[in-house]
């Protein structure tokens, strides 16, 4: 009974208990960064832009009906939801690492959310220069979490935020790094396109939805943008 009782504390302890045994998701493409606007469907507005401390608190957005889980904060490659468990570590190391950057380049889950219609958006990214993983870094995903089965993979560099938000039949991401080009992202949910973009005063930290407004923390600004087209 004492055997019993401690390998189930550690089976709790090791957030596995209870979870679905885990799906390892196959590994996928690393598609080019994105260069432009795309379609320009989706247009942004900047109605206001005002500079804050860079130092200030921000607190991350908690995911959507899922948990991210890994064997420390840098390597988080587990998605948990209702009835499954998605392992994405064939998603985590980009296919070339410049000399010396390995211990950076680690695209970790940042974030989860489920659509309605049970799709699943994950973003995967490293927080360093897009150089040290030759520009591939920094991608949005849609799985099919109840096959573990990729739906489409967004360009390179549209998302590095904390979060992102779904937004009609958009995806609002953003991405940036000290000394890289700052935009806001709009994704197409349907096939992972580029809808459209705006550049931002510095990195996008985390985006809140207020309809089709948005307030965008960024590195030392807050915006509040506004979405029209998605």
């Amino acid at each position: 009974m004492r055997t019993l009782a401690a390998l189930s504390l550690a089976l709790v302890l090791a957030g596995v208990s209870g979870a679905a045994a885990a799906t390892v998701l196959p590994r996928p493409g690393f598609p080019a960064p994105a260069t432009r606007a795309g379609s320009g469907a989706v247009r942004f507005t900047i109605l206001s832009s005002i500079a804050v401390d860079p130092a200030r608190e921000v607190a991350y957005p908690r995911p959507h009906g899922v948990r991210i889980e890994g064997p420390d904060g840098n390597t988080m490659h587990l998605v948990v939801g209702p009835g499954y468990t998605l392992d994405l570590k064939n998603y985590a190391w980009p296919p070339r690492i410049a000399s010396g950057e390995r211990p950076y380049v680690y695209e970790q889950v940042v974030y989860a959310n489920h659509a309605p219609d049970g799709r699943l958006y994950v973003e995967t990214a490293h927080q360093t220069y897009a150089k040290s993983s030759f520009g591939l870094n920094g991608y949005l995903s849609a799985i099919d979490p109840n096959r573990g089965r990729l739906l489409w993979r967004s360009p390179a560099q549209v998302a590095n935020a904390y979060n992102f938000v779904l937004l009609n039949d958009t995806v609002v991401t953003g991405y940036g790094y000290t000394a890289e080009p700052d935009y806001l992202y709009a994704i197409d949910r349907a096939t992972g396109k580029v809808k459209g973009r705006v550049l931002l005063p510095s990195q996008a930290v985390r985006i809140a939805r207020h309809g089709n407004t948005l307030t965008v923390d960024t590195y030392d600004h807050r915006m509040v943008v506004k979405v029209t087209g998605a």
